[in-house]
C-alpha cells in the first residue's frame, strides 16, 4: 500500500487503493459493488472457488478482472477475504505466499465470529483486520439499497484501523472498533439477537396454530406483539419495555402457562421465564415462587 494511504483516513484525490476481492458470496459482493460505486476503491479483481459463481460481478464492475487461481492475482492494497469462516485461515495461508505483499499490504475479512488473529500467518508481511457488517445479507440486490447507515464492527492491527475506517466509510456504514479478545462474545450477543428473534417468532407461532387457528392469524398476532416491543426498545430499556405476568408477578397466569405447554414447550418457556425474572423488580419471595412454578415436572400438559 502507498504512502499517501497509509499516513491518513483519507486517500489523496488521485490515489485510489486497489482490492483483490477473495471469495465472491453475498457480503464480499455487496460491498465490492458499493465500493466500486463510491469511487473511492479500486475493485481491480476477484477469484472463487466457482470461477461461474464470481461473473455476477461483471454486471456491476465491468473492469473487474476474474481469476480462476488465487497465485496469478495481481498485486493490490488491500485483500479482502470473503470465503466462508472454515476456509479463512487456509485462505489466507495461501494469499500469504505472494511475494508482492508488503508489511503496509491489508489483509482481512468479514466474519462477525472470527477475529482478524486468523489470518497471522507470515504475519511479519501485512497488516491484518477484519470488517464486520452488522446486517442480514438475504440477497446482494436487497443488501446494495439497504445497506447503508448500518453499524460495521472493525478490529486488527492498530495501523489497520484507519484503512478499516477508510473501508467502512466508503460503503457509508457507521463503523466502531471492537477488542480482538472480545469477538467471540460480541458475535454471540448478535447471533442471539438476530437468530434467536426468529426462532422465539417460531416456538410462538407452533403453539398458536396448535390450537387450529389459521396459519396467517397466528403469524399477524405474533408479528404485531413482536413489532410493538421492538419499537419500544427504540426508545426504553428492556427492564422499562418488559410488559406481562412475569414483570407483575403473576404466578397463577404463570402456572396456567406451564400447565398448558408439552415437555418441550416448557423447556423453551423457562430458560426464557428465567432470563425474563432478572429483568423484574419482584421481592425474592415471589422471585422462588415463579421459579419453583417453572421447575415443576410433574405437570400434566392441558393439551
Amino acid at each position: 500500500m502507498t504512502d499517501t494511504f497509509t499516513k491518513s483516513t483519507q486517500p489523496t484525490k488521485s490515489y485510489i487503493p486497489r482490492i483483490n476481492i477473495i471469495g465472491t458470496g453475498k457480503v464480499a459482493s455487496t460491498l465490492a459493488i458499493i465500493w466500486h460505486q463510491s469511487g473511492q476503491i479500486n475493485i481491480q479483481a476477484a477469484w472463487n472457488r466457482s470461477f461461474t459463481a464470481a461473473q455476477h460481478l461483471k454486471n456491476h464492475i465491468p473492469h473487474i478482472q476474474l481469476h480462476q487461481q488465487l497465485n496469478t492475482l495481481p498485486p493490490a492494497d488491500i485483500i479482502a477475504i470473503g470465503v466462508s469462516d472454515q476456509a479463512i485461515e487456509t485462505i489466507s495461508q495461501q494469499i500469504n505466499q505472494a511475494d508482492w505483499i508488503t508489511a503496509s499490504t491489508l489483509i482481512l475479512h468479514f466474519s462477525g465470529a472470527l477475529n482478524s488473529k486468523v489470518l497471522m500467518a507470515n504475519k511479519q508481511k501485512a497488516l491484518t483486520g477484519s470488517l464486520h457488517p452488522v446486517f442480514a445479507f438475504a440477497s446482494i440486490e436487497t443488501a446494495i439499497n439497504t445497506l447503508a447507515g448500518h453499524l460495521c464492527a472493525i478490529e486488527g492491527d492498530s495501523a489497520a484501523l484507519p484503512l478499516l475506517q477508510q473501508l467502512a466509510q466508503a460503503a457509508n456504514l457507521n463503523s466502531f472498533s471492537i477488542d480482538s479478545a472480545q469477538k467471540n462474545r460480541y458475535h454471540a450477543a448478535l447471533s442471539i439477537s438476530a437468530n434467536f428473534l426468529v426462532t422465539l417468532n417460531a416456538y410462538a407461532r407452533n403453539i398458536l396454530t396448535s390450537l387450529s387457528l389459521p396459519q396467517d392469524l397466528a403469524e399477524k398476532l405474533v408479528n404485531q406483539l413482536m413489532q410493538q416491543n421492538l419499537n419500544q426498545l427504540q426508545i426504553m430499556s428492556p427492564t422499562e419495555a418488559l410488559t406481562g405476568p412475569i414483570k407483575r408477578g403473576d404466578s397463577n397466569t404463570i402456572a396456567h402457562h406451564w400447565q398448558a405447554l408439552n415437555s418441550s414447550e416448557q423447556a423453551v418457556y423457562k430458560a426464557l421465564a428465567e432470563q425474563t425474572l432478572n429483568l423484574t423488580t419482584l421481592s425474592s419471595d415471589k422471585h422462588q415462587q415463579i421459579l419453583q412454578i417453572i421447575s415443576a415436572t410433574d405437570t400434566k400438559p392441558l393439551k
